[in-house]
């Protein structure tokens, strides 16, 4: 009996399960085609804020994964919606990639510029690679003058080809440390992101969390009340697997190892 065949429904991260940043992991999108041919409810979960939902759901459909943008639930989708309930009727600042900003911007209706930053009434942080001393003094003004705090993760860092990447909590640990501030997380492994998830996933009484990250992915599902499955395909070794904290309830190579 294979591993998938415990579980209804599955929340799956992308970066390091499905692909490393544009190379897929081998197996994984033959694996979830089969999934999604044998019925399971499928909703892929993802801390990096970089492209919106509709841009993931064209990737993936490009690897002959059929799901539309409705199944996918970023960080920063959520970041933003917390921007909007926060701000109230105010002003963001982001320190991100366009797409965030834009939103973002969606949600608050204004999004200031670096030079005026320091006024806005929230500051939203994510990882990017254009992330400067202007936008940490922006953000250390605004905080200082009682601006609230959200960021997409305090993942450090996000796997790459040759070797991981500094993530969102590089970025993040330099403004609060500046700002003497700490912030509230919209993506795992808070609860924000998994509620929306599990809205979007439907009835499934049997749902697993799927992910490569221990402080994300399986602290989150376990403390959303999911059963969790750390693949090895990403962040995590098998030696840190070993003496992950909280444990999984099951480790695997890859995606493809759940139909072993």
């Amino acid at each position: 009996m294979a591993l998938a065949d415990d579980f209804d429904g599955l929340l799956i991260d992308l970066d390091g399960v499905v692909w490393i940043g544009r190379e897929p992991v081998p197996g994984s999108a033959e694996t979830l085609r089969e999934l999604l041919a044998a019925g399971k409810e499928i909703v892929f979960v993802t801390n990096n804020p970089t492209k919106p939902p509709p841009v993931y759901a064209e990737r993936l459909q490009g690897m002959g994964i059929e799901v539309g943008p409705e199944r996918i639930v970023t960080a920063g989708m959520v970041a933003a919606r917390l921007a909007g309930e926060v701000a109230g009727g105010g002003s963001a600042f982001v320190i991100g990639a366009e797409p965030l900003k834009e939103m973002v911007a969606a949600a608050v209706g204004n999004v200031l510029d670096v030079e005026h930053g320091g006024e806005a009434s929230v500051v939203v942080v994510s990882g990017h690679r254009g992330f400067g001393f202007d936008e940490l003094l922006a953000s250390k003004r605004a905080l200082d003058a009682g601006a609230a705090l959200i960021a997409t993760s305090r993942d450090p860092t996000m796997p790459m080809p040759g070797g991981e990447w500094p993530g969102t909590g590089a970025v993040l640990a330099a403004v609060e440390t500046a700002s003497d501030r700490s912030a509230e997380i919209a993506g795992k492994p808070e609860r924000h992101l998994f509620e929306i998830a599990l809205e979007a996933i439907g009835p499934p009484a049997r749902v697993a969390m799927i992910g490569d990250r221990v402080s994300s992915d399986i602290a989150g599902g376990r403390d959303a009340g999911l059963a969790t499955v750390l693949v090895l395909s990403g962040t995590t070794g098998a030696e840190e697997a070993a003496a992950a904290e909280p444990r999984p309830d099951h480790t695997v190579a890859d995606l493809a190892a759940l139909l072993r």
